[in-house]
C-alpha cells in the first residue's frame, strides 16, 4: 500500500534538523495551552479522536464492496480508506474531508455496525459531538467525566433560573456548579469549531532538507577520507623511520691490489 500524504507529510517532518523541530514543538506546545486544558494536551493516542483506526466488521466490507445499500459515495470513500487500515487524520486529508465530515461518517458507520471492534468511549464521545449528535451534556457523559444524575442537577438549577427570568447555558452552568472545568468545555468546543475547517496537504508544499542533507553525507564522506588518508599517511611515515633506523650502513668496496 502506498504510503498516504499525512505519514509522508510526518515522515518528512521528521527529517527536519533538531533544532527545527525543537522550535516547533515549543511554539506548538505554548499555542495549544493557550485554548486547551491538560487533560485534552495529556490525551493518550488511544483515546484521540483523529487518530484512530477504525476496522471494519465483515458486515462493511461487505457493504463496500456490494454497495448493495445505495449510500451516498463519500461513505464508501470513507470505508474503503477504513478497509486500508489508515487513521481518521489520514482519511481526512487523503479525501479532503474535514474532521466534522469524518465524524459524520463515522457514526454512521458505528450505528451501522460497520465496525469491527467496540470503539472506545472518549473515541465515540468526541465523534458525536463534532457530529453534532450529541450536546455538551451528553459529551461529558458518555465521555466518563460527569454523571447522569449531575447533569439532572444542572438541568433542574437551569429550569430554576429560566423561571426567575435568567436565562443560562447548559455548559456555563456545569462549571459554576463545580461539575467541569471552564477550560475543559471551552476545549471540547473549540475542536468542535476547527473541525469544520478543511485541510488540503500538497506534498510539493513540504519543506524539505534532501539537497542539504546530499550536501551533509557529501562533506561527511570528505572527512571520512581525509581522516583516512592522515592515517595512512601516518602509517607510511612510521614505516619510512623506521627503515631509516634500522638500515644497515653501507659498506666501502674493497680494494683489490695487482
Amino acid at each position: 500500500m502506498s504510503k498516504s500524504l499525512f505519514i509522508d507529510f510526518m515522515e518528512k517532518m521528521f527529517g527536519f534538523p533538531l533544532w527545527i523541530k525543537q522550535t516547533i514543538f515549543l511554539n506548538l506546545s505554548n499555542d495549544l495551552t493557550n485554548y486547551l486544558s491538560n487533560e485534552f494536551l495529556d490525551v493518550q493516542e488511544g483515546e484521540l479522536f483523529h487518530v484512530y483506526r477504525p476496522a471494519l466488521s465483515e458486515l462493511g466490507q461487505n457493504e463496500l464492496k456490494t454497495k448493495e445499500s445505495k449510500y451516498d459515495e463519500n461513505i464508501y470513500s470513507f470505508l474503503n480508506c477504513c478497509s486500508k487500515g489508515m487513521s481518521l487524520v489520514e482519511i481526512a486529508i487523503e479525501s479532503n474531508f474535514t474532521m466534522e465530515e469524518i465524524a459524520k461518517a463515522f457514526m454512521f458507520c458505528k450505528t451501522s455496525g460497520f465496525f469491527s471492534k467496540e470503539t472506545p468511549n472518549l473515541i465515540s464521545a468526541t465523534a458525536g459531538f463534532i457530529a453534532g449528535k450529541y450536546r455538551t451534556g451528553e459529551y461529558f457523559i458518555r465521555a466518563g467525566k460527569m454523571t447522569i444524575e449531575q447533569l439532572d442537577e444542572v438541568l433542574n438549577k437551569q429550569q430554576e433560573m429560566n423561571e426567575s427570568g435568567k436565562h443560562v447555558f447548559i455548559a456555563e452552568l456545569m462549571v459554576q456548579m463545580g461539575f467541569v472545568g471552564e477550560k475543559d468545555v471551552k476545549s471540547i468546543i473549540f475542536m468542535k469549531e476547527e473541525a469544520g475547517k478543511r485541510f488540503s496537504l500538497n506534498p510539493d508544499d513540504i519543506p524539505t532538507i534532501a539537497m542539504e542533507k546530499e550536501k551533509y553525507d557529501i562533506r561527511v564522506e570528505n572527512t571520512r577520507l581525509k581522516e583516512e588518508n592522515e592515517i595512512l599517511r601516518q602509517k607510511i611515515d612510521a614505516i619510512l623511520t623506521y627503515i631509516k633506523e634500522h638500515k644497515e650502513p653501507e659498506k666501502e668496496p674493497e680494494v683489490q691490489e695487482f
